[in-house]
Formats: structure tokens, sequence, C-alpha cells
């Protein structure tokens, strides 16, 4: 799960949308479009207190009136929303929502196209590129983002992204307290078994994926150090020791998160990102976005927190728009169409806090609204190069003067360099193993 970043106005906000889509009796609607999406992670056009400051509406009232302006007809847009991937995964495997579009994480989208649980997008496997029905996508898609989910594959042969459109992406790794003594361990997993140092000073995730994913760093630490960095292939071998899951290395990552969880302050999966901000704690293993969160909270608090990703690698993921059976497709696709367009993916952005996989020009000056530096003093600034990240989608070479006194935060969170992005791995379904590792992971709950 990825928590997003309003999650105190949630309970307004489905007030807020469920009166404007629903309350009025009278309205009549030509078409429905159901959307399953993760709580608090799209612009609603309300501010933290759930007043509204837009006009103009949200991203959902938006693609309203857009769509009643393209094709005459009235859409409803019932948007809904879930918590975790496997809360998704039951409502809709068992029928309890119908929806249009969902987004999971990369292993459920896989784990759901290998049980035929998905359409199929408009998508060609040989150019790697979306027909113009996703036309936006495919201009401003980042293509980074593009070709590395192109050439991830699923059980069938095809890509990743014949049955997902990527909408956000990060990585995983410690939110930190800056003037204290874990900045000197963070930058690697091991800060997680280290009893002397870090006994009760940090959190893990109460989600079996990412713990699992420290653990594996932990228990082949030896056999990941020996890997030749330079090496073409040296992703691959790594990402194949990220994914194990045969009997043997369960065993060993229940004994190593058993360790863990001896050592920490204890699990959570949402409060973190606050209760670093107090100081309950000083590092909480985190996902991008919500390091990002607690960044900007603690600001506000004269707190300075850190993002630090691990010098063994982590985990790059994706959340990506996708249709179950039945979905209306030419619907669906017009919306990703719709929100892929850089302005209205800025503003999400914005008001997530988390990286959107779309680049262009409107995400383009975001970034620089939010991080260049106002510094003429050479000496006080780094250039950092992301045009990986923004490929062709703008003009020249996306390259951004960065404060040094600003590094390792909001901006290093939100764009990994590029030999960092090599030692990240994406997340593989467990398969067949799945039932064993749910059950491992049960054990060291109850231990």
């Amino acid at each position: 799960m990825k928590n997003r970043k309003m999650g105190t106005i949630l309970p307004f906000v489905a007030a807020v949308v469920a009166g404007s889509l629903t309350g009025c009796g009278e309205e009549n609607y030509d078409v429905t479009l159901v959307v399953y999406n993760w709580e608090d992670y799209i612009y609603e056009g309300l501010d933290e207190d759930g007043n509204i400051i837009d006009e103009d509406g949200g991203v959902c009232e938006r693609f309203q009136k857009y769509y009643e302006e393209k094709t005459g007809l009235k859409v409803k847009v019932d948007y809904q929303c879930f918590s975790t991937n496997e809360i998704m995964y039951s409502q809709i495997k068992m029928g309890g929502v119908t929806a249009d579009l969902i987004c999971p994480s990369d292993y459920m989208i896989q784990k759901m196209a290998n049980e035929n649980m998905l359409e199929p997008f408009s998508y060609d496997e040989s150019t790697k590129k979306y027909a113009d029905s996703l036309s936006n996508w495919a201009t401003y898609g980042s293509p980074y983002i593009r070709d590395k989910f192109a050439n991830e594959k699923l059980e069938n042969g095809k890509s990743f992204l014949s049955y997902a459109v990527p909408y956000f992406w990060g990585t995983m790794g410690f939110t930190y307290r800056m003037d204290s003594p874990v900045a000197d361990y963070v930058n690697s997993w091991e800060c997680i078994w280290d009893t002397t140092n870090m006994k009760q000073k940090f959190t893990l995730k109460d989600s079996l994926r990412d713990s699992y994913v420290a653990a594996i760093f932990h228990v082949y630490k030896d056999e990941i150090a020996a890997l030749d960095e330079t090496a073409s292939d040296y992703n691959d071998k790594l990402t194949a020791i990220f994914n194990r899951c045969d009997n043997d290395t369960i065993a060993k990552v229940e004994e190593a998160l058993k360790a863990a969880k001896n050592n920490a302050y204890g699990f959570e999966v949402d409060e973190g990102k606050d209760a670093i901000v107090r100081g309950t704690y000083a590092a909480n293993l985190a996902w991008s976005g919500d390091s990002v969160y607690s960044m900007d909270s603690a600001e506000e608090s004269d707190v300075e927190l850190g993002y630090a990703l691990p010098d063994e690698g982590s985990n790059i993921w994706f959340d990506g728009w996708c249709m179950p059976k039945g979905a209306n497709k030419e619907l669906a696709e017009e919306f990703i169409n719709f929100i892929s367009n850089p302005e209205i993916a800025a503003l999400s952005m914005d008001a997530v806090g988390y990286t959107s996989a779309i680049a262009g020009n409107d995400i383009w000056d975001l970034v620089n609204e939010w991080y260049a530096s106002e510094s003429e003093n050479a000496e006080e600034v780094d250039e950092c190069d992301i045009s990986y990240f923004f490929g062709d989608t703008i003009e020249g070479e996306a390259k951004i003067n960065i404060d040094k006194d600003a590094r390792g935060r909001q901006f290093d969170a939100q764009y990994p360099s590029v030999e960092q992005i090599n030692k990240c791995c994406v997340m593989k379904d467990f398969g067949s193993q799945t039932s064993a590792v749910e059950a491992m992971w049960t054990r060291v709950k109850n231990a």
C-alpha cells in the first residue's frame, strides 16, 4: 500500500464527491464511469480542511465537463477508494465492486493479468506505443517509465503496459531525522538489524511485500555485494535475487524478519509519516511519496528530515490504471488520456506528493517551481540531470540546479539518480508461492 497525502480529509472528500455526483435526483447521465482508486490519490480541488478552492473542480469534475463538451453526453464518474492492493483485488475478484478502472501496484497488476482478470489496452507490443485513444500518454509519458515497464513481461509474454497505464511511481527507502545519529546508518538495509545503534529507533512497514524486500537485501547481502555493478546485466541479476521466493529463501526471510521485528519500534503503514515529524522515532521505512509528505510537514515544524535510498538497492514501483474484465474500454481510455495531459497530471502530482509518470512542460515547470535554486553561486548548487525521465517531452535537457543543502531530501526522493535507479528492482508476483509467503508473514506478525 502507498498511503496518500490528504488522508485527513478523506471522509469529507468522499461526501463532497458523492454529493456532487449523485446528490441531485433529477440529474440524468448518459453513461457512468466507475473508478476504483487508492485513497487520496487524485486532485480533488479541495484544501487540507476540505474547503473548495477550485471553481473548476477536481479531476473527476473536470473530466465530466470535458467529456460533455467533446461528445454532448453526460458522464457520471462514480469514484470509489480502496486502502490496499489486497482489498482491491478481493473486491474485484468477488464482485463487490464492478469497476471500469482500477489502480493497482505493479506486482498486483501482474497477478491480475496472469489470472485473466484484466482487459488489454490499445497497445502495440512491437513499437511499445499506445494507440491514438491514449495519445497523451504516448506523447508525454516518461520514456524511462515506458521503457522500464514495457520490458517487464507477464506469463502470456506481453508487457505490463498492455494491461496497465503508469500513473505514479517511486522507490522505497528511509525517512529519517537529519539531526539524529541514525543518519549515519540509514544508507544501508543493514541498519534494520543493527542492535547497537538502531534499537527501537525505526519502524518497519506492516506490509508483506515491502518488509520482504528489506529482508532479501539482508539475507543475500554478500551475493548482492559480489555483483558487478558495471555489467550490462547487473540489474537483471539483482532483480532475480530481489524476487526469490523458494522455500529456502522464505525460511531465511522469516528468520531475518523476526529478528528485525525485535529490533524495531514496531510496524506501521500510515501513521509513520506523521509520527516521525513528532519525533516518536528517528527513522521510518517509507515509500518516496510518503517521505516527501513527511519532509514537507516537518518544515512547518522546523524539523529537518531526509530520504535515504539504501546503497545496496531497493524497489522501484508504479501504480497503473487497469481495466477489469467487462470494463467500458472506450470510456476508460478517454479518462486516462484526459488525466495524462501534463496540465492535469501536474494538478494531481502537486496535490498528492507522489511523482507522476507523465513528463512534459507542465511537470517540468512544477519541478522547477519546487526545487530550482535561486543561488547564483556555483559552489552552493549541484547541477542535476534528470533527462532520463523527461527525454524529448520537453525542449532541451532536463537539467536543474539544486541547493547543496537540499540534497538527500524531496528532490532526490522524487527523482533518483541514474546510478540509484540501476540498483532498483521491480517486484514480481509470488505466483504459486503466494500462500507459503503469506503463511510466513503471519508467523512473523504473531511471533
